[in-house]
């Protein structure tokens, strides 16, 4: 024991150990900056060929990216669809990452999402994914947890056209380091304040789904016509998409050219589609980015869809444009000219989700997606102009009555930044745990080895 707590020493005093000016923020007195690297070990994964996916039976799990979307506020990661054997191990050269590693997504915009899980056994990992466990006596692994939680990797990704984080560059990341007894009390503090935060989330969650619902009611009721094909009334047409609209995709400006981005375009991938109305987005092209790509200018009141992303398992997303913008390949775009069609076409896609999912959805795909054409020839009962007026007014009188009633769910991001707060105190030494009597870990470790 006395060699293995020496070396951590050696490696805390000659090498990790942070101070002064070089403290990326002020902490408490009998705590100590390291870099990372002298305190973890790191892990990576292996490629998953795919005649060895799927299989549940075998005695090791194997872990994907995708399986830390299903970790989201627990962070403990026991299941997988994924299994494989020691033999199938040995002849991938797989690595087995001990339990209470912590894994996250280290290439790809996976990086963005931020997620975290830690292993509750022995597993393999795949080499889209990182992971890192505590090599020294002095770090808790929970509360390792919790500060990746904190941290943004995304922005310590290499700028290439696919973001990538290093192990090197991890490895010198500023890491706060308090006594282990201040670390258990820490820990302690924000799973009580992380659950009951959790709680919440869950409360506005469930509140949203009953407030989405209601929304899709109103708006199929409000253009609910039910005619026989013989007797549709006079004016009124049954009318193909691809009739009515003019539709196109978009495309992805080369991101390894820094003059195609950060312009004034709006460009809209699936993350921006979380709302009815554009008017902002989260990434913006320029001219020429415009110019040199595949992405086209969508007009202001046409209508943009999803037509390519893993969220079409449980949502149809389409939106209408305030403004004009650009979008990427996963998004379809329909403009009839006509604002109010437009914005009819949005209300028909939003009030009849679940049937146009159900019909147009591609099965065996490695990603979920859209038959668009299929979708184009769909037919859309449309009435005379001045109903199609009338009922879209309609429609946006109710729903901004509805929106008022459930005004409380703009509280989720409000839950979020709490959540975001609390962990910001926590590495800071701001939770109201810390003892300042207590010795610092360096003193700890230098009275460990003087006993031996």
């Amino acid at each position: 024991m006395g060699n293995k707590v020496s070396k951590h020493l050696g490696d805390l005093t000659e090498v990790g150990s942070v101070h002064g000016e070089e403290s990326p923020y002020e902490v408490p007195r009998n705590w100590l900056f390291v870099n990372l690297g002298t305190v973890v070990d790191f892990f990576s994964g292996a490629a998953f060929p795919k005649s060895y996916q799927g299989h549940m039976d075998k005695e090791i799990p194997f872990f994907k990216v995708g399986n830390l979307k299903d970790v989201d506020n627990n962070y403990y990661l026991n299941k997988t669809a994924n299994t494989i054997s020691e033999e199938e191990r040995i002849k991938m050269k797989a690595k087995l990452v001990p339990r209470d590693t912590i894994l996250f997504a280290k290439i790809g915009e996976a990086i963005k999402l931020n997620r975290r899980a830690m292993l509750t056994n022995e597993s393999c990992i795949d080499n889209n994914l990182m992971g890192v466990r505590p090599k020294s006596p002095l770090l808790d692994s929970k509360y390792l947890l919790y500060w990746s939680l904190k941290e943004d990797f995304y922005q310590l990704s290499q700028a290439t056209a696919i973001p990538s984080i290093r192990k090197s560059t991890l490895e010198k990341v500023k890491f706060p380091l308090p006594p282990l007894q201040e670390q258990k009390r820490i820990v302690e503090k924000l799973e009580k304040n992380l659950g009951k935060i959790k709680e919440a989330r869950k409360l506005i969650v469930d509140s949203k789904k009953t407030f989405e619902f209601r929304q899709a009611a109103i708006i199929k009721s409000t253009l609910n016509e039910t005619f026989d094909k013989d007797y549709i009334p006079q004016g009124w047409e049954s009318i193909p998409i691809k009739k009515l609209f003019r539709t196109f995709g978009g495309g992805t400006p080369s991101k390894s050219n820094p003059d195609y981005w950060n312009g004034d375009i709006p460009w809209i991938s699936a993350k921006d589609m979380k709302t009815s109305f554009i008017n902002n987005t989260q990434d913006y092209i320029t001219e020429e980015g415009l110019n040199n790509s595949s992405a086209k200018l969508a007009e202001k009141s046409a209508v943009v869809m999803v037509v390519r992303s893993g969220i079409l398992q449980r949502t149809l997303p389409v939106a209408y444009l305030l403004t004009s913008c650009t979008v990427n390949q996963d998004l379809k775009v329909f403009d009839s000219g006509d604002e109010f069609i437009n914005k009819y076409f949005m209300y028909y896609v939003k009030g009849n989700e679940s049937k146009l999912l159900y019909q147009y959805s591609k099965s065996g795909t490695t990603v979920n997606s859209i038959d668009f054409e299929k979708f184009k020839n769909h037919e859309i009962l449309l009435p005379p102009i001045e109903i199609v007026k009338s009922k879209v007014n309609r429609i946006e009188s109710l729903l901004k009555k509805d929106e008022k009633a459930f005004s409380h769910l703009n509280s989720l991001e409000m839950v979020e930044n709490l959540k975001k707060s609390v962990l910001f105190k926590a590495f800071r030494g701001e939770l109201g745990t810390n003892n300042s009597l207590e010795k610092t870990s360096l003193e700890l470790l230098s009275s460990d080895v003087s006993r031996q």
